[in-house]
Order: structure tokens, then sequence, then C-alpha cells
């Protein structure tokens, strides 16, 4: 009788004492995740870039890595992944463990591509949007070799010549694509659409008369038109832009609807700790609204964004569904 009663006693304290080391640990838990999350970042940061260099995403990338590494007070480093408009830096990330040391800037292709490829991702719910910082309208150009001195001239060249003027982009499903056939709608022609790897690539050959046009974001324009090889027919904006005022927009021009930009932001992996989410915005944010960045992104013909992190959440998905909207007009097709 003794024994059991001893027995029941160890079994008794046995019980006690696992029951306190899971309430410990337990405990231990969310201490766990605040120190993961309070001492952030301690380490390397990546910034994944899904465009190659050159484009207007590692423009932006590189006027902002310097001031982002004083901020977070570690060292960034910038990975191009450039590859189906933007897919296979987007797939690369979307493998990230969500610990806020890999990041994304990517632009309005994040947007597009969902309706342009077959992914293994799902771009409405593998990313966080966490800062919207810039956009940029796109600037409808034609190279020397193109007889219309105007937009009502190149719009009356491509309807006699239907199916043979040709414009470039940076890929199917890349906003250069989405600008081109969105004007195609507005405008009622058939332009042909000549797609490339890279947009240096796109205006490159719109450069040496390959093909008669391309639409590029005006940053990249604006270096190519002073030489006199391309010019500028029109904005694809409702206001002209203070880097080039003598540009008209579309909305002059009797396109008021046809407003084409591409955007800027930074993203997350899914499940990344709203703490490391909100720090990321916070830091990101306190740099644009630095005066020497801001004023030379504006320079550059940037129009910077003050907007909440759910705000560009929203905007967001609201993106998405806008340019599959374009896909069904236009009857685009998946390019796999």
């Amino acid at each position: 009788m003794r024994l059991q009663l001893r027995n029941h006693h160890q079994s008794s304290i046995r019980a006690k004492l696992l029951s306190l080391g899971l309430i410990a640990l337990f405990t231990a838990i969310p201490a766990l995740a605040y120190s993961q999350t309070d001492n952030y970042p301690n380490r390397q940061i990546n910034i994944i870039i899904p465009m190659a260099a050159g484009g207007t995403s590692d423009l932006v990338a590189r006027t902002l890595v310097s001031a982002l590494t004083e901020e977070f007070g570690q060292t960034l480093i910038l990975e191009n992944r450039p590859g189906a408009n933007g897919a296979i830096g987007e797939e690369y990330f979307s493998r990230a463990k969500p610990d806020g040391y890999t990041l994304m800037l990517e632009s309005t292709s994040i947007a597009t591509n969902p309706w342009m490829s077959k992914q293994s991702y799902d771009a409405r719910k593998d990313f966080i949007p966490v800062i919207q910082m810039a956009s940029v309208p796109l600037v409808l150009v034609v190279n020397e070799k193109v007889p219309a001195k105007n937009l009502a001239e190149f719009i009356e060249l491509a309807k006699k010549n239907p199916g043979k003027v040709s414009y470039s982009s940076w890929g199917n499903g890349s906003i250069g694509h989405f600008a081109g056939e969105s004007f195609k709608i507005s405008a009622k022609v058939d332009l042909l659409h000549v797609p490339y790897k890279s947009t240096a690539q796109s205006i490159s050959d719109a450069l040496a008369g390959q093909v008669n046009s391309v639409f590029p974001a005006l940053p990249l324009a604006i270096q190519h038109l002073k030489s006199g090889k391309i010019r500028a027919l029109t904005l694809l904006a409702a206001k002209r832009s203070p880097m080039a005022p003598e540009i008209p927009t579309t909305a002059e021009l009797g396109f008021p609807g046809l407003e084409v930009e591409t955007w800027f932001g930074f993203f997350l992996p899914a499940k990344t700790p709203d703490a490391i989410v909100q720090k990321v915005y916070q830091v990101v944010n306190k740099v644009i609204q630095r005066p020497a960045i801001k004023s030379q992104l504006e320079d550059q013909g940037f129009r910077m964004i003050n907007i909440s992190q759910p705000e560009f959440a929203k905007f967001y998905q609201a993106e998405i569904v806008r340019y599959g909207k374009v896909v069904k007009e236009a009857n685009l097709k998946d390019t796999e």
C-alpha cells in the first residue's frame, strides 16, 4: 500500500513538472518571436530586382540603396534576376524565407504576369505589398525613319498599313506590351508587337530602326530624345511631365482614358511577421521622404507616392484585376 502511494506521489510530481515545463515553453515562444523581430535587422539584406540592369526598377533601386543601407544599419545587396518579364525573379523570391532578409523591388509587371504566364506561385497571396514609392508615365516614341511627326500622323500611318507598323516591348505581359495593346484599343489600329528580353534591347532596336516604335518609361526615353534618333509623340498620362513639358499627353490629343504608368514598390514574402513589415515600411518611407532622394527621383521623371501599407495592398489587388480586363479585351494569350 505504501509502495502504491509513493508511486502515485512520484507520478504526481512528474506530472506537475511536465505541466510547468510546458507552461514555460509556451511562455517563451512569444518572447522568442519578439526577440527575432525586435532586433531586426541584424545581418545583410538582399533586394531581388526581377529586371535586368539598366531598367527603371534597377534605376530606382540604385537610387535608394545607399540611403537604405544607412537607415537599416546593415549591408544591402542588389540582386538582378531578370527573365520572363520579371516572373523568374518573382518565382525565386516566392521561395524566400519570410524573415525580412529578402526583399523584392518590383514594378507593375507583377500585376500583369499572372495573366500572361503559368506560375508556380500566386501573386495575389504569396507576396505582401509593403510600400509603393513612385510611378512614372510611359511615352510613345518613334525612330527617325518613321515619317509621322505627331500622334495623328502615326495613327493614320498605322491605319494605312495594318499589322505592319511595329512596336517593341521588354516581353509579353510587360507594361510596355500592355501600353501598346491599350493604345491599339483606344486608337483602333493594328500594330505589330515585337517582344524582347529586356527594356534596353527593346529601346536599342527602336533607336536602330529595327522596329518603328516603343512605349518606354519617360526617364529611359528622355536620355535618347536629345540625340534626335527618336522623337516623342505623346505621354500616356492626364498631365504633362515637368521633366518634358513639351510632350503632349494622350488626354490632350483626344484619348483621355489612355493613361499607362509603371509604378514601383517593395514586397515581402507572405507570412512575414507584421512587426517586420511595418519596420520595412517605416525605413523605406523615411528614405523616400529625404529631400535629396525625392528631388533626384523627380528630376528623373518619377512621381513620388505617399500612401499607407494597407492602401498599397488594396491598390495592388486592383491593378491585377485591371490588367486582367485588358487581357480579355485585347484577346491576349498566355505565353506558355
